[in-house]
This record gives structure tokens, sequence and C-alpha cells, in this order.
């Protein structure tokens, strides 16, 4: 796609730089609107996120308190002002459980696969299409992208990420998708009406974005400078983070404009949206397609994009070229509770848990410190000419403590006291807290890798897929955004892709490919045909979620390994190439094809192939040889039954007359099959049996038998019954 792009490269700040636009995007169509207008979108979106905002206050607010417990400011103020030079520790152990729950999405990563479901879909298309969103995957680093936006969800209730286009590279026009994080979870504002987890069913969605005001004057030179006070006057502020006098607030502003589309049906069997098409245009398509056959009104919308302050518009309003907004949220648990939802984290109910426990260790660790030293019971002579070391024998480290007999009590000595002991409850509380964050996160130590009371490995792992099935809803919620992400990406490829060019394909295995789209070839009669047309057909992605392609062939490796001690030699042979093959070692390839040319052929032949045709017999010069000499005394002894028949015919005084043979011999059947054609031999003069060959009398073959004919009557056999005289089988009677 040519124009300029969307979207900047070079975002600093909290929500993302806002769109630019220029009148040659044919991406974004401009629209020219009048002053009052403006202010009529600046109210717009100042009154849309004031809403939003008091919609969705209490978990705003709650989010910020989530994220600042997580960075470990984990101590309220009222705690803080009552213990003043006392120890107060943050033992933060929330990350760890954060990170076992996206860390597992890290290394489960998902997959999007494209399918089609109508139209003159093509499944080369839809692998192409799959290609296409691997290498905007691979240049995005959408790994990162989708952990760290489900990272946002689990600690906070919502993340969200973008997509955008950009320039291939500084020496072309053609421009590409990408996939990009927006960093601050909560700089994000969407429609209260909006209920859906992915909010594709959202009118319009505000991300809010912080400016500095130097730079603010070097992007915007002459817009107005308003300040933090003004926006808040207007209500364009959401009173938790936008408050400093040190930046700009810019929002960029999406929302969904209704319209109405008109379709025609032609005669070529198309269906064409000619919604904004002029007259011209509407006589090529009825000179391509024919007689309009049908028309249907279709209610329907835009997507629209701006760029605004508290004070003005500072670009657009612009329609974006697909059909939904490309802001993608990924939330964590909500609760619908009357009027409004409840969204938290992992990290909401474990916040009480975790200051129990910073409270508990930090009350523990002041008891120790302010218990006292075990003292001394010593007399007064005892000591008195040992008082320095005896002064300090609790602080400091001596071998030995010097001290004068008693007279008095000749058999005392010094001895020490046991110092009061530290409250058990401390203790108990502790790890009663510490059992507490577990229990709230669904979490416990053999998910974290730490010994537990399970003393086998299938406890342990039973285990661990608990913990994996306490928290499964937060690869849900991402696995369902990932659908709406690929079906926005499904969307706008075929409209960023839209010219000639040769395009990256990278498959699961990382494997890299190109293939041509919208390639223009010439049919024999001399029409243009498209070639890999990503407009044609309908598509629809679905996410598969697991290992990733080298936890697979590792996995893989591992399970043939096992499988071959228990396998006869042969088939261990076959696994171990299999092995070799999805290990992850130097030269595996080619110990691979060498394990793979010492087995026998016929075990890696493919099952499902169908086996060669057997040889043919006839190839062989020998057997060819011993089968023409069957055949000839086979021909032989037929031709002697023939002749002895026609003798015993003659005796009885008959004439000669055709008949048919007798039938052949079954083998010499098979034999004549398996001969190729021979050329026929024409009889002797004076053959007896001319005319009397199998196939022919002397009127040549016989005629075959009509379907439904009468059969002819059986003749009598030779002798006739009794008191009759005999009759020729051959004729009939004179």
């Amino acid at each position: 796609m040519n124009g300029d792009q969307l979207y900047g490269q070079d975002r600093t700040s909290i929500g993302g730089r806002p769109a630019e636009h220029t009148p040659e995007d044919r991406r974004a169509v401009p629209v020219e609107i009048a002053r009052g207008e403006q202010r009529d979108i600046v109210q717009e979106v100042a009154r849309n996120v004031s809403q939003a905002f008091q919609f969705d206050r209490h978990n705003r607010e709650d989010a910020v308190v989530d994220l600042k417990f997580l960075a470990g400011d984990q101590w309220p103020e009222y705690a803080r002002a009552a213990r003043v030079n006392r120890p107060m520790l943050t033992i933060n152990r929330l990350p760890q459980f954060l990170h076992q729950v996206t860390n597992s999405i890290r290394q489960n990563a998902p997959v999007l696969k494209v399918t089609p479901v109508g139209g003159k879909q093509d499944p080369n298309i839809s692998k192409i299409y799959d290609g296409i969103i691997n290498d905007i995957q691979y240049r995005s680093s959408a790994k990162h992208v989708y952990a760290t936006a489900a990272y946002h969800a689990a600690a906070c209730g919502i993340g969200h990420w973008r997509v955008i286009t950009r320039y291939v590279n500084d020496e072309t026009f053609d421009q590409e998708l990408a996939l990009e994080l927006i960093p601050y979870p909560l700089a994000v504002y969407w429609d209260p009406a909006a209920v859906k987890p992915d909010r594709s069913d959202a009118m319009w969605c505000v991300v809010i974005d912080l400016v500095p005001r130097e730079t603010f004057k070097q992007k915007y030179p002459g817009a107005l400078q308003v300040s933090v006070s003004e926006l808040r006057a207007n209500n364009f502020a959401s009173g938790l983070f936008w408050t400093t006098q040190d930046y700009i607030l810019v929002a960029e502003y999406w929302c969904k404009r209704p319209m109405d589309r008109a379709l025609l049906a032609f005669q070529s069997g198309a269906t064409i949206d000619v919604t904004g098409l002029g007259m011209e245009q509407l006589t090529q398509i009825q000179m391509q397609h024919g007689q309009p056959m049908a028309q249907r009104i279709v209610k329907s919308h835009f997507v629209e994009q701006s760029v605004v302050t508290g004070a003005e518009v500072l670009s657009g309003p612009v329609k974006w070229m697909g059909r939904h907004i490309p802001i993608i949220p990924v939330v964590g648990d909500e609760i619908p509770l009357e009027r409004i939802t409840i969204r938290h984290g992992l990290i909401r109910h474990a916040r009480d848990p975790q200051q129990l426990y910073n409270f508990y260790r930090s009350a523990s660790a002041e008891a120790i410190a302010l218990a006292p030293k075990s003292p001394w019971l010593v007399t007064d002579a005892m000591i008195a000419k040992h008082r320095n070391d005896w002064n300090t024998a609790n602080t400091a480290n001596r071998p030995y403590l010097r001290y004068t007999p008693d007279t008095n009590a000749p058999q005392a000595t010094p001895s020490r006291v046991a110092p009061p002991a530290v409250p058990e409850a401390l203790w108990r509380e502790g790890a009663m807290a510490s059992e507490d964050l577990k229990a709230t996160t669904g979490i416990y130590d053999a998910a974290l890798g730490a010994r537990s009371n399970e003393t086998s490995g299938v406890a342990i792992k039973r285990r661990d897929v608990q913990a994996d099935t306490a928290n499964f809803h937060y690869m849900d919620n991402l696995t369902r955004s990932l659908e709406h992400s690929g079906r926005i990406l499904i969307d706008l490829i075929p409209k960023v892709y839209d010219n000639e060019r040769v395009v990256r394909m990278i498959g699961d295995d990382g494997a890299e490919n190109f293939a041509p789209i919208n390639q223009v070839l010439y049919a024999n009669g001399g029409e243009p045909v498209m070639v890999n047309d990503l407009s044609v057909g309908r598509y629809d992605i679905r996410v598969v979620i697991g290992p990733n392609y080298a936890t697979k062939r590792l996995e893989a490796a591992e399970a043939m390994s096992e499988l071959m001690r228990t396998m006869p030699p042969e088939a261990a042979m076959v696994l171990g190439y299999t092995a070799v093959k999805n290990m992850d070692i130097p030269d595996a390839e080619n110990v691979a094809n060498m394990i793979k040319n010492m087995i026998p052929p016929q075990i890696l032949a493919d099952p499902n192939t169908p086996p060669p045709p057997p040889p043919d017999p006839l190839a062989d010069p020998a057997v060819r040889a011993e089968l023409e000499l069957k055949l000839a005394q086979a021909r032989k002894s037929m031709a002697d039954a023939n002749k002895t028949e026609v003798e015993t015919l003659a005796t009885f005084g008959q004439m000669m007359a055709p008949q048919p043979a007798p039938l052949p011999d079954l083998g010499l059947l098979q034999a004549q099959q398996m001969m190729p054609p021979m050329p026929t031999m024409p009889p002797p003069a004076n053959d007896p049996m001319a005319g009397f060959m199998p196939n022919g009398g002397p009127q040549g073959p016989m005629p075959p038998m009509q379907p439904g004919a009468p059969e002819p009557p059986m003749a009598p056999m030779a002798g006739g019954a009794p008191g009759m005289p005999f009759q020729n089988p051959l004729f009939p009677p004179a």
C-alpha cells in the first residue's frame, strides 16, 4: 500500500504518539470540517472520556493501586505514620506469582491460523494469509507484545496493543502492517456500552497520550498550549495521572460512524458494493458484469479517526480503511454487578495477604532486634578488676572473660539467664499470610519449583496442572483478543497489500518462503488474470495456543527415544531417524540422513502409497518362449480333437457342415490372454478343419444372441429316444 504512515514509530510516551495523515494517503480519507464542527468533535471526545472515566472509575483507581503494589509500594500511609523509626519490611512476593502466569504464555506461543469460510476462497490464499500474519508477528516481536498485554491484564485487569501501518523501508512507498504495544494499560478509554471482552462491539475508543510541552510545540506548531487546569475544567482529565503541568494531553479518538451501503447483484453472479461510485465507474462495472439484477441497502458503518486536545482538532477526522477499531484489549477477570462491571487481575485479591506478610515479618524482625541478650549473674567482687570486659560482654566477641572468685561465695561462678522468647504468634501469622498468598493466586510451591509436601513426580505434575487450571482464564481471554486481532489483520491485509509485490511468508517452524501476490498474467485469449488475489474470498481466524515449535521438536525427540527402548530393531531405526531429526543439536540433519540411508527402503515407504504393479511376466524372454510353446501344443491338441470329430461324422455318411467348436481349455485361454495378439495364419489348402475354427465357420463368427430372444431347442442326444430314428444334431430332418 502506498501513502503516508498512519502511526509514528518513535513512541516514547505513555499511550503512544497519535496518528498523522496527509491528503495523499489513500488509506485515510480526510474530511474537511468547519471550525464549529471541530468544537463539536472536541466536545464529543471530552464528553465520552468523562463518561467512560465515571463509569470505570472504581476499576481504574484499584488498577493504579495494583500497579503500585506490584512495584513495591505496599505500606499504606496510616501504617507508615504509625511505624515511624520502626522496621517496615517489604518482601514482595507478587512478581513471582505474576511471572508464573505470564511466562507460561511466553512458552506457549499462540499461532493464528486462517481458514476459508465462503465466497471464492482458495486454500492457497489462506496459506499466504498465514505466512503474511506470521511475518507481521515476527517483525513486530508479537510474542513480547502479547505477553506484556497479558501481564498487564493479570496485574491490573486490562492490557492493550494496536495494529498500525508503516513503510516497508525508507526506499519505497509500499506499506506493511505491524503490531504495537500500548505501554500504559490505563491510557485507553472504552465505550461503556461495550460488553464483549475484546470490545469489538464498542462504538468509540480514546487513547490518551502525555506529550511534553516542548515536543508538542515542535510537532504541532501553532497549536494552542492549553493547561491541565483548562482540560480539567472541560472534564477531559481522568483525575488519576493526567495532572502534571509539564505535559499536554493529546487524545486519539476512534469512532464508528453509521452509513448505508448499496449492493448490486449483476448478471455475472458478482455482488459489488457501489456505495459512493460515480456514473462512469458504474458504467464500467456494468460493461464487465452485465445488467444489475437486484439491489440491497445495508446498514453499516465506517471507522473515523481524529487527534484532538482539550481545545482543538490537531488532525482529522480521517476515514480508516478497516471496519474495526484497531485497538485490542486483553482483560483479566470481569464480574458484572448491577450497572457496573468489576474488573481485576491477580494482584487485587493478593494485596491483603501481602500486607499481612510484610507486617508480621517486620514485627518478627523488630522483636528479635529488641530482645535483650542473655544477662550475666555475677557479684561485684567477681568483676571488680575486669569491669570493662564485662560491660561489653554482650556486644563484643571475646574468646574468654576473666573474673575474681568471691570469698563470700567461694562456690559461685558467673552464669547466664535465658532471655525472653520471641512470641510464637508472629511466626505462625507470617506463615499463614504466606499460605494465603498461595491460595488467593492459585499458585503453590510445586508450581514455583520449590519443595512442597508432594513426594512423587506425578503428584508434583498434578499440582502444577492445578495451578495452570486455576489461572487458565488469563490464557483464554488472551485467545479471544488474538482472534479479534487476527480478524482485524484479515480485514486490513488485502487493503494494505493491494499492489503487485512479493511477500515473505514464515511458517510455524520459522522457515521462510516468498510468494507473489496480486500478479497479473494473461491467458491464451489475452484476457488478464489475477494470481493470488488477496481480495477474493472470505476468511476467518482461529487461534492455537500450545508449546512452540522448538518445544514440540524436543518433546517429540524425547518421546521417540523412550519408545525406541521397547520396539524391535527395524522400528527402532525408524524412530531413531525421527528422533535425531527433531533434536536441536549441531549437524542433526546430516546424522539423520546417515541413519536414513541404513534403513531398508520398504520400511520407509509411505503406507498411504499404493503398492507398485507386479512385474510383467512376458518381459522375461524365457518365460515368453515357454508360453509360446504351450500355446502351440494347445492348438495342435485342439486341431487333433476336431479332426477326430469330423472323421466320426463321416462314418455316418453325413455331409460336413459348419458347427461351433467345442469349448477351449481354460489354461489355453489364460495363455492366450497373456500373449500379445499374434497374426492369423491361413490354414493349409488340404486342412479338413478349414472353416471350423473356434471363432468362426465358413461364414465368419456367429452372431451374438439378441437379448430376449428364445433359446433354440435342445437337440436330442445321439441315438435319440427309444423307438426313434437317429438324427444328426447338425442338420434338421429332411
